[in-house]
C-alpha cells in the first residue's frame, strides 16, 4: 500500500529553500578561502611578470598577499577543523584509543573545549582591533600609490573566530555524547 502524497504549502517550501545548516555556512567560507588562493596565485604571477616583462610590477601586491594570507586562514580554520585536518599530535590520543577508547574521547572533547576557549579569547583580542580599524579607517600602502583598507580583514579574523570556536564545541560535544554512549551505541 502506498503513501498517499501530502502537498507542501509554498510557506514549508520556502522556508526548506532558506533552512542553512552550519556545515553549508563552513563550506563556503572555505570555498571562498580556496578561490582567494587562487586570486592570489594569479596576482603573485602577474606582478613577477610585470617585473621580468616590462620592469613595471603591479601596485600593491604585498599588502594585498598579506592581509589576503590572514584572512584566508580566518576562511578555512573551521571548516578544516570539522573535516579533522587542523593539525596536531595525536600520539597520546591512539595509545589512548587502543586501551582506553572512552577516555580517548573525553580527552578529546577536552581538547576541543580548550580550542574554543582559545578562539574565544582570540575574538576578544580582535574585537578592539576591529574597531579601531573601522573607527579610525586604517589603510595599508602609500598614500596616492595604493591602499587598502585593514577592517575587512579584522571582520573576517572575528568572523573565522566564532565559526571555529562553534565547530570546536560541535566536535566537543560529539566527543563526550561517543564517550558517554560509547561505540556500540553510536
Amino acid at each position: 500500500m502506498t503513501k498517499p502524497k501530502v502537498k507542501k504549502t509554498d510557506k514549508e517550501r520556502r522556508s526548506r529553500r532558506y533552512r542553512f545548516n552550519y556545515d553549508s555556512i563552513t563550506s563556503v567560507m572555505n570555498s571562498i578561502g580556496t578561490a582567494w588562493v587562487f586570486v592570489l596565485l594569479v596576482i603573485i604571477n602577474l606582478d613577477i611578470g610585470g617585473r621580468a616583462i616590462f620592469n613595471h610590477p603591479i601596485r600593491g601586491v604585498p599588502e594585498i598577499v598579506s592581509l589576503s594570507i590572514v584572512a584566508c586562514v580566518f576562511l578555512q580554520i573551521a571548516h578544516t577543523l570539522k573535516v579533522g585536518r587542523l593539525t596536531r599530535s595525536e600520539i597520546l590520543l591512539n595509545w589512548l584509543a587502543r586501551r582506553y577508547p572512552r577516555l580517548q574521547h573525553v580527552v578529546n572533547g577536552c581538547y576541543h573545549v580548550v580550542g574554543a576557549g582559545l578562539m574565544v579569547i582570540l575574538f576578544k583580542a580582535s574585537l578592539p582591533l576591529f574597531q579601531k580599524a573601522w573607527r579610525l579607517d586604517v589603510y595599508v600602502g602609500a598614500e596616492g600609490d595604493f591602499m587598502a583598507p585593514v577592517w575587512p580583514v579584522k571582520l573576517i579574523i572575528l568572523i573565522g573566530c566564532i565559526a571555529a570556536s562553534i565547530q570546536f564545541l560541535l566536535t566537543a560535544v560529539h566527543e563526550f555524547r561517543f564517550a558517554l554512549k560509547g561505540p556500540a551505541h553510536d
